[in-house]
């Protein structure tokens, strides 16, 4: 991790002046693993191991590309507790971790948690002031100008396009989520935005220059499937912009998601992997501090032919 820290300064230097300090946002990552590492003990030591439930299958799968637990779950590695950070995003990003932590990990893999209190809680962590540096520090180090065919997948609340719209004047921005009641949510929050109910973007039709992946695979349930139909809705030579937290180093954040409703875990390579599948890689921003950062080009090499 520490490797990166010249390619994290270089992309997203306010983001880590925020945080007071590149050594204090490596703290604050710290506590994401010493909270999945308490969470699965918890659960672990009261029986509450059960894989189909999203939050404990994303704590499982994330501890082990780790190798922190055992194939049978057992904790095999201890994770000393961190020191505080002292900057004021980094306390906050902490904070919100603890946030979840009030509501009982053992309670959650158990589902007995009101599901209001964890929507409540993924409101909160869009309007935090880290949530929203590092969307904007994202956005210009992928040099994005605007002027632009916006997609966005699964826009949830509408707070990625409110950030986006704060910046940039898009040609169009079309966010679409399978939810309908989170369509009405982000016609309120984005009303810059043309937002749509859709299970998939095998539903939609048009063509974007720029496809916002930004904290976005976690959330679909087949990803091929998904990013072919994105594939085909991005013009040759458009962009994905791609900001996806992982088990490298947010293994905590991404238990929190699950308990959300999130259905997939990524190290930085599976992410790669999967997109290099369907797309090409054109600028690697960062694999992982904090989360794993790239633009992608359509078509891939391999496909071009085929469009």
């Amino acid at each position: 991790m520490y490797l990166e820290f010249l390619a994290v300064w270089r992309y997203f230097r306010d983001y880590i002046e925020a945080s007071g300090g590149i050594l204090e946002l490596k703290k604050a990552l710290d506590w994401s693993v010493w909270y999945a590492a308490k969470w699965w003990r918890e659960i672990y030591d009261a029986g509450a191991v059960n894989l189909k439930r999203p939050f404990v299958k994303a704590l499982y799968l994330s501890l082990r590309a780790r190798n922190m637990i055992g194939e049978d779950g057992r904790p095999v590695k201890e994770v000393k507790k961190p020191e505080l950070p002292k900057g004021l995003y980094a306390r906050e990003w902490v904070e919100m971790h603890q946030q979840f932590d009030e509501l009982e990990a053992v309670k959650v893999a158990r589902d007995e948690v009101d599901r209001n209190a964890l929507d409540l809680l993924f409101s909160d962590i869009q309007t935090m002031g880290w949530h929203r540096i590092m969307v904007k520090a994202f956005l210009r180090a992928c040099e994005e100008t605007g002027g632009h065919a916006v997609l966005e997948p699964y826009s949830r609340e509408g707070h990625l396009a409110q950030l986006y719209l704060e910046d940039y004047k898009p040609v169009s921005y079309i966010g679409y989520d399978p939810n309908p009641t989170l369509v009405e949510v982000a016609r309120q929050v984005a009303p810059g935005a043309v937002f749509t109910a859709a299970a998939s973007a095998c539903l939609l039709s048009g063509q974007f220059d720029v496809v916002l992946l930004v904290e976005k695979l976690q959330w679909m349930a087949d990803p091929l499937r998904e990013l072919d139909c994105i594939g085909r809705l991005l013009k040759p030579g458009g962009r994905l912009y791609v900001a996806q937290p992982n088990a490298d180093s947010m293994p905590g954040y991404l238990a929190i998601l699950s308990a959300i409703g999130a259905q997939q875990v990524y190290t930085w390579k599976e992410v790669e992997n999967l997109l290099t599948l369907r797309f090409r890689l054109e600028k690697r921003l960062i694999k992982t501090m904090p989360f794993y950062g790239a633009v992608y080009a359509n078509p891939h090499p391999a496909r071009r032919e085929n469009l």
